[in-house]
C-alpha cells in the first residue's frame, strides 16, 4: 500500500550500512503528516542522513471507500517500506508534535497534577495519554498530551522508548545552541507545516514559549508580531532568529522581512560533522531534529 505515504527526502550517506546500525543513533519526530528522522554515526559525531514521509490522503482512492485509514496503518505501511527503521540502534529517540501543552516551573510541578494542569488551558477532547518532559536547562517541566491511538501505535513499534513532545525538542536544541550566545533579547520563530513555536530568550533565561496552529503565512506574521508587541519588543530592535523548513524564496520571509528589521537563520551545531549529502539542505532545515541527541530528553 505505498499510496499511504510520499518519500518526500530520501538523503543518505555512502557510509551509510544497514548492517551497522548498532552503532547509530536513530532520531524520529512524528506529527500529523508524517514523520522525519535522522541517522548519527556516534562514533564519528556525523549526521548521516535524513529521510522524510508524508502522509498521503487516501481519499480520492478507490480502494479506501468507506475506510480511513489510521495512524497505526500509515506506521505499517512506512515500516514497510523502509524496513531499516525497525533495526537495533544504539539509542532510539522519538518525538510528537503535540497540540495541548503547558509548562510549569519545576518547583512546583506536581506529577498527579498533569491532568488538572492542562485542563485548566484546555478543554476536554479525544482519549489522550497525559505526559511531560523536564527541561533540566530551563528548570521547567512541559506538560502535554498525545492522543492514545497515536501513543499506543508508537509503543507498539518501539516499546523500549518513551516519546517527547517535539515542542519540548525546539526549547532544549535552541537553549543548549545558543545559551551563551544571547545577551540581549532576541525571538526565536520555528515553522512548522501546520504549527509555529515563538521563544523568546530575555538574556540568558527563555522568558517566553507558545505553539500556534497556522493556516496561512499572514497567520505566521500576525503571531509573531502580536507576540512582540504583548511583550515589548520592537521589530525594528529585537532580532528574529529562523528555524524550520523555510526556503529562502518562501513568501513568509517577504512577509516577515516587512515587519521585522533583523532577521537572522539558525546555525547548524558546529559539535556534529554534516555528510555532505545534506548540503542539498539550508542549515536551517530540521534544526531540532538534527540537535535531538544532546537535548537530554
Amino acid at each position: 500500500m505505498p499510496e499511504l505515504f510520499t518519500l518526500v527526502a530520501n538523503v543518505l550517506d555512502e557510509s551509510f550500512n544497514i548492517q551497522e546500525t548498532k552503532n547509530y543513533d536513530l532520531s524520529v519526530v512524528f506529527s500529523e503528516t508524517g514523520f522525519a528522522c535522522s541517522i548519527l554515526d556516534y562514533r564519528r559525531s556525523k549526521y548521516l542522513g535524513i529521510q522524510q514521509v508524508k502522509r498521503n490522503d487516501p481519499g480520492s482512492n478507490p480502494k479506501y471507500k468507506g475506510i480511513k485509514p489510521g495512524f497505526e496503518d500509515f506506521l505499517k505501511n512506512a515500516f514497510a517500506a523502509l524496513p531499516w527503521l525497525k533495526n537495533q540502534y544504539r539509542s532510539i529517540h522519538i518525538a510528537v508534535e503535540t497540540k495541548k501543552s503547558t509548562l510549569i516551573p519545576a518547583v512546583l510541578f506536581d506529577s498527579q497534577e498533569r491532568q488538572n494542569y492542562l485542563n485548566f488551558n484546555f478543554t476536554g477532547g479525544e482519549e489522550e495519554r497525559i505526559l511531560s518532559d523536564h527541561l533540566i536547562s530551563a528548570d521547567i517541566q512541559h506538560v502535554y498530551s498525545i492522543p492514545e491511538k497515536i501513543y499506543t501505535a508508537l509503543k507498539g513499534h518501539f516499546p523500549q522508548v518513551n516519546p517527547v513532545s517535539y515542542a519540548s525538542v525546539v526549547i532544549a536544541s535552541v537553549w543548549i545552541h545558543y545559551k551563551n550566545r544571547i545577551n540581549n533579547n532576541r525571538v526565536f520563530l520555528h515553522v512548522g507545516d501546520h504549527r509555529c513555536e515563538i521563544l523568546l530568550f530575555d538574556g540568558h533565561r527563555m522568558s517566553y514559549f507558545n505553539t500556534f496552529p497556522y493556516q496561512n503565512r499572514e497567520d505566521i506574521v500576525y503571531y509573531l508580531i502580536f507576540v512582540m508587541e504583548q511583550l515589548n519588543q520592537n521589530p525594528e530592535n529585537t532580532p528574529v532568529i529562523l528555524l524550520g523548513n523555510i526556503d529562502k524564496n518562501n513568501p513568509i520571509l517577504e512577509l516577515i522581512y516587512r515587519y521585522v528589521r533583523h532577521v537572522e537563520f539558525v546555525r547548524r551545531n558546529e559539535s556534529f560533522k554534516y555528510s555532505h549529502t545534506l548540503n542539498q539542505f539550508p542549515p536551517h532545515f530540521f534544526y531540532p531534529l538534527l540537535n535531538f541527541q544532546i537535548c537530554g530528553l
